[in-house]
């Protein structure tokens, strides 16, 4: 009888340490896979910026390119189109939805990519455009100060373009500075 006791609490003993064992399992495993998952979360992020970054540089030199059309009045011949809504924003909106983005960017780098976001959308590629339109018009209808006009919009989105560039490249250092962080642990 005291054997069966004994066998008992031995063998109750030994299916809690199982379930402790199984529990910690399971906690290592899903602490592997978080981790897992954050690298490449983060990969992800550093790669659709320095596709955008790599964007931004075709869009300088199409800027440069208009700018030589507007300086010999030939804007009208200009068939370049600024395709902002083509930024990649994929990786970025999911972990801001599930709020992982702070876990990555401080404050500071999370305002430069809503701002990026905003500049960098069908909305500012569409006013963009419009506002090249309405400059092809007005040089086909020969009005006047439309060199000006069209040199001064283009001057505007240079800067704005510049300060997206800024953005992503100090996010990309904050990103490469954490991931440095995450290989000393």
């Amino acid at each position: 009888m005291q054997e069966a006791i004994i066998k008992g609490i031995i063998y109750g003993i030994s299916v809690f340490i199982g379930i402790i064992a199984g529990i910690g399992v399971t906690i290592g495993v899903d602490f592997f896979k978080e981790r897992k998952q954050n690298i490449h979360d983060k990969n992800n992020l550093i790669f659709e910026i320095e596709c955008d970054l790599s964007k931004i540089k075709t869009w300088f030199d199409m800027i440069n390119e208009l700018k030589n059309y507007i300086n010999s009045d030939r804007i009208n011949q200009f068939n370049g189109y600024f395709d902002f809504s083509s930024t990649i924003f994929v990786t970025a909106n999911r972990l801001f939805q599930n709020g992982k983005l702070y876990d990555y960017l401080s404050n500071d780098g999370i305002k430069k990519i809503q701002e990026n976001g905003t500049y960098l959308s069908i909305a500012g590629e569409n006013a963009f455009s419009n506002q090249i339109f309405q400059h092809k018009q007005a040089m086909l209808n020969s009005y006047q100060n439309v060199k000006q006009a069209a040199a001064n919009d283009v001057d505007s989105w240079e800067k704005i373009l510049q300060k997206c560039k800024n953005n992503f490249e100090d996010i990309l250092k904050e990103l490469k500075k954490e991931s440095k962080k995450e290989l000393k642990k």
